[in-house]
This record gives C-alpha cells, structure tokens and sequence, in this order.
C-alpha cells in the first residue's frame, strides 16, 4: 500500500512539473521571451507622393508652361491620396506617433507603446500591442484606439494589426473599418517590402467583399530616385501608372482613358515632352 501510495505521489510530482515547465513555455512574459519587438518602419504604411505639389509649386510663377501631362497626372495622386488617407489617415497619425516612444512590458507579457495623439481638435489614446511570435520567427502587432472625437465613439477599438518578419524587412497590415467597429470588418491590406531608405514596395489592396471596391489596389515602389505608382481598378480590369524622378520631378503617365493609353511624359520643367 505505502509503494502504491508512494508511486502516485511520483507520478503526480511528475505531472506538476511537466505542466509547470509547459506554461512557463506558453507564457509570453517568461524570460525567454521578453525580447522587445522592434517596430516596423514608418514607410511600411505610408507614401510619400509630395513631389506632385511641390513639382506644381516650383511651376506657379510659369503656371501656363505646366503640361497637361503633368496635370492629369497630379490630380490622379489627388485622387489616390484621397482614398488612401480616407482609410488611413488615424493609422498613419497613431502608427507613427508610437515610433517616437517607449514600451512597456505589462502583465500580458506583451509590450505596450502607450500615448495619445492630436488631430485638431481630435484626441486619440492609442495602445499599441506587440511581441515576438517565436515558432513563426515574426514580430505580432495590434494597435486599439479610444476617442469620442469620431462617431461612433470608440472604446479600445482595434483599428489595425500586423505582422513582420524579424529584420523588418517585410510584412503586412491589415485595417479595420472603425465606421462600423462592432463588425469587425477588415477594409484594407497592405503588404510591404524595405529594403533601405531608397528601396521600398507598398501594395495596398481593398479587401471588404461585397463592395465595389474589392480587389482595387494601390502600389507604390521607389527605387533610388525612381517612384512608381499604380492605381489599379479590379471591376474594370485597368490601371493608371505613374512614373517619376524625385529629384528632377520630370515623369510620365499611362492611363487608359487619357491619350488613348499612351504613355504621356512631362520634362523637369513639368512641360509636356515626347516620351523617350
């Protein structure tokens, strides 16, 4: 009887033990994994499509030597900007706020970048989630948002989450609609690529279904001086490039409805040229 009672307690030690030694893997606040997450950077969730109203503001004084190329060309990147920022104006705002702070390991074992952030008259409390998913070698992020200054009011909502691979060189997020935070609806993707500061690839793709935006997808590419972007419209099938130097804001167009597709160039003067 005493073996018996002896042997169970064994068994039962045994037990304890491998249970213990389980969570403490599972727990992400163990020491083994309280690695920091590091931040994606700030280019893997915006572009930088401002040549357009500087190239324009260089050209005021000669205002009647701006090409047309070079107009249609602008107010498709309005157009562009409009519908991006129209998702991702917060997102920006908050993503890259959290850049410029501190995280703090809390009691889920995950870091959290908290703050708030104005827009006007705007204020935004962001906690910004993320930690290292180990078995996927990935960074894991999740940004929740509180502020009455949007209707619906919004009460540690999650706005945008993403993962990136751990030399931060790609990953991808994905947005919610917080015009309708109770359904848990993601609108927009965004994959991305940095190489460095001048190498960079972003593709933004509407992902509601249902909706006549579906599939549409936005890229935008910089290589060296170089800059790409295309506006790409999936109901029908055709898309809008638009290629530019950065530093001599000389550049070209191609656009289905404009010039019978052709591909439209403007010089670093912005006046119309032929295409090279």
């Amino acid at each position: 009887m005493k073996r018996s009672l002896l042997n169970h307690l064994f068994v039962a030690a045994l037990i304890a033990v491998h249970m213990l030694m389980t969570a403490c893997d599972k727990n992400p606040a163990s020491p083994d994994n309280k690695q920091q997450p590091t931040l994606p950077p700030q280019s893997s969730m915006t572009m930088d499509l401002s040549d357009f109203n500087q190239a324009l503001s260089k050209g005021q004084a000669e205002t009647s030597a701006i090409g047309q190329n070079f107009v249609t060309a602008r107010l498709t990147v309005a157009t562009i900007n409009l519908a991006v920022a129209t998702i991702l104006s917060v997102p920006t705002l908050t993503f890259v706020a959290a850049i410029s702070q501190q995280p703090v390991l809390k009691e889920d074992g995950k870091f959290h970048w908290i703050f708030n952030v104005n827009d006007g008259p705007k204020t935004f409390k962001a906690d910004l989630a993320g930690w290292i998913d180990v078995p996927a070698t990935e960074a894991v992020f999740e940004m929740r948002i509180s502020t009455t200054g949007v209707t619906p009011a919004l009460t540690n909502f999650l706005w945008y989450e993403g993962r990136a691979k751990l030399d931060n060189k790609t990953g991808y997020w994905e947005v919610y609609d917080a015009l309708r935070p109770a359904s848990a609806i993601k609108v927009l993707r965004i994959d991305w690529q940095v190489a460095d500061q001048t190498h960079a690839n972003l593709e933004l793709t509407a992902i509601e279904q249902g909706v006549a935006t579906y599939g549409d997808k936005v890229t935008y590419n910089t290589n060296g001086a170089d800059r790409t972007v295309m506006n790409y419209d999936a109901s029908e099938n055709t898309a809008v490039t638009i290629d530019w130097d950065a530093v001599t804001k000389a550049g070209s167009i191609t656009a289905p409805s404009y010039k019978d597709g052709e591909k439209a160039c403007w010089d670093s003067q912005l006046n119309d040229v032929a295409c090279q």
